[in-house]
């Protein structure tokens, strides 16, 4: 039926030639020659390629400008850093009353426990130890006043104390990265296991927890993932094509790219990130992509064609050289791509994945030949029982397809026009907690703090104060308190703790700025937990649950930023008005403020990938166009291989918008990740080789029959593994 459209697919197909003719009996030549020097490779790049590491830096994941990352770096900067670990746990007869009264009074047993917990834990490396927090050292350094005691539990409850006093914590705050005698994965172990040893049962929480899980658990998921996708694709391959040889070739191709890719990366001092952290799984997907095509290619030779072992190798790779050759550079291209990234995981990505996509192609040059033609009787590849059945369904497919071209049009244009929506009202899971399963230690600690104590995530509120700091700007900051513990009327779950909270606590003596400074004397590292005086920095230490829905994550920080930025705008423009007036308290004064923390930081580190990866998706494209273009000298052709690519990412993407799946740090990496995969080549340069001689119809059944096969097969294998 559109056999009459057969000049508009006149380009140039990848043909052989002479050259690839002459270099195909080379390499059958010394066939065994490249066996020996794959196995040397493999030897020599193991050692070195289990020396490379992990970067599991949160901030990386942004660009180094970005806001929020700016942001989070000066509140470190000022303050001593925002990493705190929550150690808690239920502690009977928590606290005691001499005279019967209400309990103010931490009871000496449970004393003695937090006492000796707290001390074992800031003595630990990583640990800043100078600003441990625990209710039995925080109440003896205030006064033995009843009033001052209730105030002062008030203050920590949901911290250090539950609303029923029966369950307590000690706060633990981490030494800024770049000091630290440890690694963080190996400070968070270490408080885990002393807890555990002195207070058994207890939850170790926050969000460096958090964070470090999900580094520990990619990495060590990543490594179990490639060794069990390695032997399921095993047993596929086994099943497909009927030899442990085929196996034995296939799997040697991957960990020979894979080892050496790694191995590369060590040499060049590079780290895998939690982006890259697929390395090794997308190499095998592309390895194991392209041996299943050559291998089933090269048993059609010897099934249809009748040649022998040699033959078939020869002709194998004379006509499958150059569109092997074009399909790894236009994979490559798309990985490439990612370079544009201003996010430096997915650059290193990038790179890391170019090399690896090239590694494929050399291995397969030095193992390929010898599995196909070495030994005195070599085999031919299997066929599954199944396969007679899926060649019958491709024919009728391609059948199908010429027949009906327009329906067949119409079916991929509805589809996109039905998704399309979803990818308007995608959403994104800012849980970072939903990264886990339910059943993970981290997150059995961290639903026991948040119901049994109050919200684990982190974040502030931060502000430049006048100087000479005043009375009048301490009640503004208190004003500004409780503006924002309003937001809990309205259904935000944000709790408020700021410096005014400790200046109120009886006895109030003294105006607010007196009281700051009885304060400073008798709990310094308390007031510098909000105040620093050299830099004349300010903050409101803001607490929210980890564990909500995206929607109000996002929504208490739009209001939190909406609070501030009205309050301190009224300020700012009553000192410029007392500026102009000549008051003497004017001081030409800017507060600078901001909101920001690690929960800012984790609740939008997906939007960081997804705005990110939308500039990728796009320079992806644009490479797998004109690479495909280059290689066939057509630009048409070039767009049309793209619509393979794109189809099924917008279908995949809108189906989860339209079913409000909301998209994780997987998911966010699909666009561009699957832009790197591509079997249009093999498809495209089979079609073009047999359309002079068998016409669009016949070459339509002759590619899907032969690449179509092949791409079942190989997908089959993948999604198995």
């Amino acid at each position: 039926m559109i056999s009459g459209g057969n000049r508009a697919w006149q380009s140039v197909s990848l043909s052989a030639g002479a050259a690839l003719d002459r270099l195909s009996d080379r390499i059958a030549a010394c066939r065994n020659w490249l066996f020996l020097a794959a196995l040397l490779l493999l030897a020599a790049a193991l050692p070195t390629a289990g020396r490379l590491t992990f970067d599991q830096t949160i901030e990386s994941f942004f660009a180094p400008q970005h806001p929020d990352i700016q942001l989070l770096k000066r509140t470190r900067e000022v303050f001593g850093g925002d990493e705190f670990v929550i150690v808690a746990w239920r502690q009977e007869g928590l606290l005691t009353s001499e005279d019967g009264e209400e309990p103010v009074e931490v009871a000496a047993g449970a004393g003695e426990v937090i006492r000796s917990l707290a001390d074992h834990l800031s003595a630990l490396p990583g640990v800043d130890g100078g600003r441990t927090r625990d209710l039995q050292r925080l109440l003896a350094q205030s006064p033995r006043n009843r009033n001052t005691r209730r105030a002062m539990l008030k203050l920590f409850e949901g911290l250090l104390v539950s609303a029923d006093r029966q369950t307590t914590a000690i706060v633990l705050q981490l030494e800024p990265a770049v000091r630290s005698a440890v690694p963080r994965h190996l400070a968070i172990e270490g408080i885990r296991r002393a807890a555990e040893s002195i207070r058994p049962g207890c939850a170790v929480a926050g969000e460096p927890v958090q964070i470090q899980e999900m580094f520990d658990l990619v990495e060590r998921d990543g490594n179990v993932l490639y060794g069990a996708s390695l032997l399921v694709l095993s047993g596929m391959l086994l099943w497909i094509f009927r030899g442990l040889r085929w196996v034995a070739a296939s799997l040697l191709v991957v960990l020979g790219a894979v080892a050496t890719t790694r191995a590369v990366l060590v040499l060049a001092g590079t780290q895998l990130s939690m982006v890259s952290s697929m390395l090794n799984s997308l190499v095998t997907v592309i390895a194991i992509s392209t041996t299943t095509h050559i291998t089933v290619h090269y048993r059609e030779l010897r099934v249809q064609d009748g040649l022998t072992a040699e033959q078939s190798l020869r002709r194998t790779f004379a006509e499958l050289a150059t569109p092997v050759f074009w399909t790894v550079v236009t994979v490559a291209a798309g990985f490439a791509a990612l370079l544009v990234s201003e996010i430096v995981p997915v650059r290193s990505f990038a790179i890391m994945m170019t090399l690896g996509t090239l590694m494929v192609p050399l291995l397969i040059l030095l193992v390929l030949p010898a599995a196909f033609a070495s030994g005195k009787v070599v085999p031919v590849p299997g066929r599954v029982g199944l396969e007679d059945r899926l060649d019958r369904w491709l024919e009728r497919m391609a059948r199908a397809i010429d027949l009906y071209p327009l329906v067949t049009s119409a079916v991929c244009v509805l589809l996109t026009v039905i998704t399309l929506p979803g990818l308007l009202v995608l959403q994104v899971e800012t849980d970072f907690s939903r990264n886990f399963r339910d059943s993970s230690p981290m997150i059995q600690a961290l639903r026991f703090v948040e119901s049994e104590l109050g919200p684990a995530g982190t974040w502030d509120v931060s502000f430049n104060v006048p100087e000479p700091l005043t009375a009048g700007f301490l009640d503004r900051v208190d004003e500004l308190s409780g503006r924002l513990r309003d937001l809990q009327e309205r259904g935000l779950q944000v709790e408020v703790v700021s410096l005014s909270d400790a200046l109120n606590i009886p006895p109030r003596l003294g105006t607010s700025l007196r009281r700051l400074e009885l304060i400073q004397r008798r709990q310094p590292d308390l007031v510098n937990g909000f105040y620093n005086r050299e830099q004349q920095r300010m903050r409101i230490v803001l607490r929210s649950p980890e564990q909500q829905a995206t929607a109000e994550k996002l929504e208490q920080i739009a209001e939190v930023r909406s609070v501030a930025a009205q309050f301190f705008e009224d300020l700012e423009t009553e000192s410029r008005e007392q500026q102009s007036a000549g008051s003497s308290e004017a001081t030409g004064w800017r507060a600078e403020a901001a909101a920001g923390g690690l929960f800012v930081v984790m609740a939008r580190i997906i939007d960081s990938l997804l705005a990110d990866q939308l500039k990728s998706f796009l320079w992806a494209s644009v490479g797998t166009v004109l690479c495909t273009a280059v290689a066939f000298r057509s630009l048409r052709i070039g767009l049309i291989s793209l619509v393979p690519n794109v189809f099924p990412i917008g279908i995949v993407t809108g189906t989860l918008g339209l079913l409000h799946v909301p998209v994780n740090i997987g998911t966010a990496m699909i666009a561009s990740v699957a832009m790197g995969f591509t079997c249009s080549v093999y498809y495209i340069d089979m079609f073009q080789r047999s359309l002079p001689s068998l016409g669009v119809t016949g070459a339509l059944q002759r590619a899907q029959a032969g690449v179509g096969k092949a791409v079942v097969l190989a997908h089959g294998a993948l999604v198995a593994g």
